[in-house]
């Protein structure tokens, strides 16, 4: 790898080249539309996914066709599981749960009884570890009612695809992290996560949002992956990624992280920005930008060869993704980077993608 230049918080490397390898989805996509009555009848969104021996397992969110909404907005969202051996042909783990969900909603009073969505797995040892995001509410229903309460939960399994949930956290019905303060950049919601385990510790990247619905990266720490401490960055509100400036392709949210450790003094990251706010004040649109650290705390963003300076840019019209992306999901593979992220076109259709590129 050739360094482009020195800081003394990042040594930023030549760009790597994303290519979007096509499926046999929707519109290109890699997965189909479950079968009717199947948790994912509607829409496979918020993925994650990594190398499990021979295979790919790419554990994802699922929508329901419930309610009378528009979309994807009133579905009730569930998790599951599918596998691969060529990382582009995946098939569906059944699971024993509602529509073959892996990871159902919790009951009436939980934190996740609407919404049980956006999983992000962990094999550590023996044991699979789950941290997904639960809400109460519908995304969007009614029209401009949004679900402003996201928390994260965490399951554990043995093989990957029974999961039970072991929420015994600090937050609101046990879930894993508290709410910061009135002001805080993660006041109003917490959720779509990212964990390493580096040397002896584990750092969680979480997504925070404040209240005025604007997501930033945040960091915690833990020992033992199921207790955490809040560990402040640098940035606005104890950011470890803040926005972007006026014009960016981020400067109406910089969230949903994924981080390798590459080697020592070599963390990257991945990230949705986003152009502009929505509608109802949430994030809007969607690209993949990139930043760099040397320690996983202080990062810096390096521009990309997008057209914006993203990483992965929006699909031509037509596309699954010629809406927005969200969620990626990276992991070398040997000689081989893989980005799995999900993409939505502008009907709003949610399905999941893959870009490749090779390692500089």
């Amino acid at each position: 790898m050739a360094l482009v230049h020195c800081s003394s918080t990042t040594a930023p490397l030549e760009p790597l080249v994303w290519t979007k390898v096509s499926g046999s989805g929707l519109n290109s996509s890699l997965m189909t539309l479950g079968a009717a009555g199947a948790f994912d009848e509607k829409a496979n969104f918020t993925v994650s996914a990594f190398k499990d021996g021979d295979q790919i397992r790419l554990y994802y969110g699922g929508a329901d066709t419930f309610g009378t909404c528009a979309g994807i907005n009133s579905a009730h969202w569930r998790i599951g599981l599918a596998t691969s051996t060529d990382g582009v042909n995946f098939t569906r783990v059944p699971g024993a749960l509602t529509g073959g969900a892996i990871l159902d909603n919790g009951a009436d009073g939980h934190f996740d009884s609407y919404l049980t969505y956006r999983p992000f797995v962990l094999k550590d040892g023996n044991t699979y570890r789950m941290w997904y995001n639960g809400s109460t509410k519908p995304f969007n229903c009614p029209s401009g009612t949004l679900a402003l309460n996201r928390r994260i939960g965490y399951a554990e399994s043995t093989d990957g695809v029974a999961f039970t949930k072991m929420n015994d956290g600090p937050g609101p019905d046990g879930s894993v992290l508290p709410l910061g303060d009135p002001g805080a950049i993660d006041e109003q919601q917490v959720g779509y996560v990212w964990v390493i385990k580096d040397t002896n510790d584990y750092k969680m990247y979480y997504s925070a949002n404040d209240s005025g619905n604007f997501w930033r990266v945040a960091l915690a720490t833990s020992t033992d992956a199921r207790h955490w401490t809040k560990h402040p960055g640098k940035l606005v509100g104890g950011a470890v990624l803040d926005l972007g400036p006026t014009g960016a392709f981020d400067v109406a949210c910089a969230y949903q992280p994924s981080v390798v450790k590459e080697r020592d003094q070599l963390y990257r990251m991945w990230y949705r920005g986003c152009q502009a706010p929505g509608a109802f004040g949430g994030p809007s649109k969607g690209v993949i930008g990139y930043a760099e650290s040397n320690d996983g705390i202080t990062w810096v963003k390096i521009t990309q060869p997008g057209p914006v300076g993203e990483a992965l840019t929006v699909g031509a019209a037509g596309s699954f993704d010629s809406g927005g992306l969200t969620t990626p999901s990276v992991f070398l593979d040997g000689s081989t980077w893989n980005m799995y992220y999900a993409g939505f076109d502008t009907t709003g259709q949610y399905s999941t993608g893959l870009a490749r590129a090779p390692n500089q």
